[in-house]
Formats: C-alpha cells, structure tokens, sequence
C-alpha cells in the first residue's frame, strides 16, 4: 500500500498535535512543516520546509501529496486554507486510529479529528474543521466548514454549530441547538438556547459576554474581533441582557 507524504501548514502547539495525529493514522507520513519561521529544524525534530509563500510557488516540486493547515484559530486557518485551495492544493483530512467516526457520518476537505473524538452516525462536519482531542459529535449534527471544537466539547444530537464558530474547552451543548457562524464559548459553557453569529458566551447556563463586532482589516475586509480586543459598547454587554432578542 502506498504512504501519502503530508506537508503540514502551522509549526506551533497545534502543529505538533497534526505531527502526532499523522503518525498515528494509516496510510499517510508527515514530510515536514511549513511556518514563517523557515528552514531548520521544527517541532520534534521535523524539518521546517519553507513557509507559506514557497509552498505554493514550489508546490509541484515538493512531491507532496497534500497537506493539513496546522492552525488552531479559525480565521487564520480559513485564509490560508482558502489560498492553498485556489492553487490546486490537495487538502487532506486526518482521522487519528483511536478516534472513532461513524461509517455514516461525513466529513470534509482538510479536516482533522483528534484522538478520543467520536463523530455519530448522520453527522455531517465541513471542510477545514477540528474536531479536538476527545470532543463527541452526537449523531445527526453539522459542524459547518472552518469551526473548532476545543478538547472535550459535547454535542448532543441535531446540534448545527456555524462557520467558523469555536467551541470552548469542554463545552456541552443540548440537543437541536444551533450556534451562530463566528460564535465563541467559553470553556466550560452550557449552551441550552440558539446562539445568533458573531457573540462570546460562557457559563453554566452560558450568558453573553459581549458580540463580536466586525471591522475592517488592513485588506479592507470585514473580520471579527478576537474576544478581549473589543470594545464594550452601552446596553450590548450586560451578562443577562436581552440584546438582539437573546439572552444570556
């Protein structure tokens, strides 16, 4: 049986989690990193390749087969996830052996799912997602393309979780709630009620904190703020507010 090389896009934590995983699954060997820290030696002694940049000029040359983007934070991994997709780039997606996925679930494009994870039968999870260490996706759920779910998040069954949405770090989430695109939780949270886009909520029930407001990035593009560099506006971020008919 032939082994796939897999260049892997990110040379930090997470980085080294997707070196693991890689070895730890069938039929694929890691062939290195690529970071913007280039050349030398990268996580556990594996070597950094190139960056981003030379990736995509020197792809043919490589002799990669594909590559995993290694980047835990959602916008980051849409971007370049994105670019290396408009060149042609094959996106993998990588299951550990000790995870265990449904035979009748789906996944997509450039998807990781960690040790311990368990995807349910008629889960649908996107592209570009990660379904961390030991997180249970129940059966009938959608985890829409570029979303994290963090180590030990729980969703029930028919729970929709929105693009580029991030579960916090053991968050629970009862059947048939949908969380908005762009959503965060903290860790710890339990969501009982729908999430709209664009909010920060933690607690047990989960309050809001604050929305996510949008503004313009140096390429003229609106991006959400990262929780903790907004701004709290008047009547928007009391916890237990009702803000835009929801309440934390």
């Amino acid at each position: 049986m032939s082994v796939l090389k897999i260049g892997i896009v990110g040379a930090g934590g997470h980085g080294r989690v997707i070196l693991d995983l890689i070895l730890e699954s069938r039929g694929m060997e890691p062939a290195g990193f690529f970071d913007q820290r280039t050349g030398g030696e990268g996580p556990l002694g594996w070597p950094i390749l190139g960056n981003e940049t030379s990736l995509v000029e020197n792809w043919p040359g490589l002799r990669l087969d594909g590559v995993v983007v290694a980047i835990g934070e959602n916008r980051t991994r849409r971007r370049i996830y994105e670019k290396l997709s408009a060149k042609g780039i094959p996106l993998v997606s990588v299951i550990h052996r000790r995870a265990q996925v449904s035979r009748f679930a789906q996944i997509g494009a450039g998807t990781v799912i960690c040790a311990g994870a368990v995807v349910g039968p008629g889960a649908v999870i996107g592209d570009n997602c990660i379904i961390n260490t030991g997180a249970s996706v129940d059966h009938d759920c959608r985890v829409k393309n570029h979303a994290h779910l963090c180590p030990g998040s729980v969703l029930a069954g028919t729970v929709t979780v929105g693009e580029e949405a991030m579960l916090g770090t053991g968050t629970v989430v009862i059947p048939g709630i949908t969380i908005g695109n762009k959503t965060i939780t903290g860790a710890g949270s339990v969501i009982i009620r729908d999430l709209p886009d664009n909010l920060l909520v933690a607690g047990v029930p989960a309050r809001l904190i604050r929305h996510l407001e949008e503004e313009e990035d140096d390429q003229g593009k609106k991006t959400n703020n990262q929780p903790g560099s907004e701004k709290k506006t008047d009547n928007r971020t009391g916890l237990g507010e009702k803000t835009n008919n929801w309440s934390g």
